[in-house]
């Protein structure tokens, strides 16, 4: 038997083979028995199995791969499963005795570097179908701005700030416009009359004033126990302004350090600490 031989009996037998959507193979028994080089009876007699019959050596390797009896008789009228018919390659190939076959051991070697389903695929020159690429369509001027103002407005960012996130957004998803967008977000400037101060900064004017130590985490607890501030279940930012801290107070919008993402924060202009009862 040579590799040609093997050839010519893989085109005999190849209508006989069939894959699936999942790329699962099956074969005929006539196919499975040619690919073997035995007859096709050789492999029905080795898949009877009953109650009062011991089962044959082949049975009883194919039953220790997970198949149960009933699947032994039902490949007796259907087609046998990829990974039953290498199990039935192998045996015929060297465990079958003086019924091993060299043709057996050809096709065990034709398939055992890339597994007896792609080998079967091969065969059959069946390929994986690969899903479109769901290409996403591009949101329109008015979902970006409505975005924006349902989350940045809503979470009560400066107006000027929002603007500033629309421009950047738009720019993003529509190229053309970038030199547009940077020349309107010019005009959003906003003058720093007073300025915005972090909970450390606070903190630091805090320690001078009174000569204890005032860490950001202490600033923040205070805001809140004074009613300035509450803690924000969505975490960006950590707080959100209450009615009695918003005149005193400002949302920022910055890009994490090393991340592209915008983060945001709640800053203090220093007259909330004339409020305050220390």
């Amino acid at each position: 038997m040579t590799q040609k031989n093997l050839d010519d009996v893989i085109k005999q037998i190849e209508s006989e083979i069939e894959i699936d959507a999942q790329g699962k193979g099956k074969g005929s028994i006539r196919a499975t028995a040619r690919l073997a080089g035995v007859d096709d009876e050789s492999i029905r007699k080795a898949l009877i199995y009953t109650a009062d019959q011991k089962p044959t050596k082949l049975a009883q390797m194919l039953m220790g791969f997970g198949f149960s009896p009933a699947d032994l008789n039902d490949w007796r009228q259907s087609k046998i499963p990829d990974l039953a018919i290498s199990v039935i390659f192998t045996y015929y190939a060297y465990n079958a005795g003086r019924y091993c076959t060299e043709q057996a051991r050809l096709v065990c070697q034709a398939f055992m570097t890339i597994g007896i389903r792609s080998w079967m695929q091969k065969i059959k020159g069946w390929e994986q179908e690969t899903a479109p690429l769901q290409i996403l369509p591009t949101p329109s001027l008015e979902e970006i701005s409505t975005l924006l103002d349902l989350t940045l407005g809503k979470a009560g960012l400066e107006p000027k700030l929002v603007a500033g996130a629309k421009l950047n957004a738009i720019a993003k998803r529509y190229p053309h416009l970038q030199q547009e967008a940077e020349e309107a977000k010019s005009m959003l400037a906003i003058p720093v009359e007073n300025k915005l101060l972090a909970p450390r900064q606070l903190g630091e004017i805090l320690t001078e004033h009174t000569g204890e130590v005032w860490s950001p985490q202490r600033v923040n607890k205070f805001l809140t126990e004074e009613g300035f501030q509450v803690r924000n279940p969505e975490g960006n930012p950590d707080y959100l302004p209450t009615e009695k801290g918003k005149p005193y107070s400002q949302m920022t919008l910055n890009t994490a350090k090393g991340r592209d993402k915008t983060v945001q924060h709640l800053r203090w202009f220093e007259s909330v600490l004339e409020t305050l009862e220390l």
